[in-house]
């Protein structure tokens, strides 16, 4: 039969058989995914090297260089020492948020599936009229278990995840129910960082330019007869009471220019994250092709906002969970009636229905406990 193939595919008149071509092109396709993921894999722990290595530029350019010395060198009710006591103190808030949240999602469990989670029953014929994501009943090959409704498998991660939103190489993490609150933190207090950092260093880059400028139409030599450089004559508002070299100079330029093109395109995902979470919708979710409309898993944008923050307001803006919240997210993972054996430890009751978006498991007003506390 070999023969015959290679003769085939030498002479040209024949191809191979449709099953064959289809093996070999899913045993390529597989290698490749698998090489793929295992460089995401380890991508992951460099973008976090990468992250921390901005932030620390920033932290360098904005305390070391410019509003540190400016502080300490001016009087204490002067105007200058009072604005840059001010810009010290927020900014070291936001860079303190940044990095809590940013940690908080590198390194909580973004939704394991709960061991021997099995999905409820489900007729066959009202089954067969639905798509594989609507169906209740999932089978995952690859880990070789049961998965309940908007769980995804990681190809990266090599799990399940619940509510799976997407692996973010930026994290080395994936995002999915119990760490997408982090993410969106992450996102919100990085963009309120960078704008105020680019903001109190936007009068430094202007007169790096004024000076820069000024130095190009005054030219002038050197005591040598030498070309004056025009970075020679560049002289910024921190260097009043400190002489810098180009080096820090260029600092302040390029820690601006960081800003400006974070901060704009954080927007862009801020605003695409709101909109999916005021929809209850995953971005696997916005992506996929066969998703009903209106969008079932949609109770409100007041719910759906609950759901992955919180009900109570004190832990909207902290990148972290209340104790009733964390029992809500882990009976997310049954959405579709299923149950796992260790439910009763969790606080959750195996006979009773999953919550709906934003409010607390109903497992927990049987027992009189606090569902507004999380």
């Amino acid at each position: 039969t070999m023969r015959t193939m290679t003769d085939s595919g030498t002479r040209g008149d024949a191809s191979w058989p449709p099953s064959l071509a289809m093996a070999v092109g899913e045993m390529w396709w597989n290698v490749f995914a698998s090489k793929a993921c295992l460089f995401l894999r380890a991508l992951g722990s460099v973008m976090v090297l990468i992250v921390l290595s901005l932030l620390g530029l920033t932290y360098y350019t904005t305390v070391v260089l410019v509003y540190g010395p400016l502080a300490a060198s001016a009087e204490p009710d002067s105007y200058e020492g009072r604005f840059a006591t001010y810009v010290l103190v927020v900014y070291h808030v936001l860079i303190l948020m940044v990095l809590w949240s940013y940690f908080a999602c590198v390194l909580t469990e973004p939704g394991r599936v709960p061991d021997g989670w099995t999905p409820p029953a489900e007729d066959e014929e009202e089954a067969g009229h639905k798509s594989n994501s609507e169906k209740l009943r999932r089978f995952c090959r690859k880990c070789a278990a049961w998965k309940p409704e908007r769980c995804h498998h990681c190809s990266v991660c090599g799990r399940c995840v619940l509510k799976m939103d997407h692996h973010c190489v930026w994290v080395a993490n994936c995002v999915g129910a119990y760490n997408y609150k982090f993410f969106l933190l992450f996102l919100l207090y990085t963009f309120a960082a960078t704008v105020f950092d680019a903001v109190v260093l936007l009068s430094n880059f202007v007169a790096f330019f004024k000076d820069l400028q000024a130095g190009d139409a005054g030219g002038g030599q050197n005591p040598d007869g030498t070309e004056r450089d025009p970075l020679d004559e560049i002289e910024t508002e921190f260097e009043t009471t400190q002489t810098h070299n180009g080096g820090e100079v260029a600092c302040v330029f390029v820690t601006f220019v960081l800003d400006v093109a974070f901060a704009a395109s954080l927007l862009g995902f801020i605003i695409m994250h709101a909109n999916l979470n005021l929809s209850n919708m995953t971005t696997i979710e916005m992506y996929e092709k066969k998703k009903t409309l209106p969008w079932r898993y949609n109770q409100g944008h007041h719910k759906n906002f609950k759901e992955v923050f919180g009900v109570s307001w004190v832990w909207w803006l902290i990148p972290a969970h209340g104790a009733d919240h964390l029992r809500r997210l882990l009976d997310s993972s049954r959405v579709s009636g299923g149950s796992y054996p260790d439910m009763e430890l969790d606080g959750l009751d195996p006979s009773d229905g999953p919550s709906i978006a934003g409010d607390s498991p109903r497992a927990l007003h049987k027992r009189n406990l606090c569902g507004p506390c999380g």
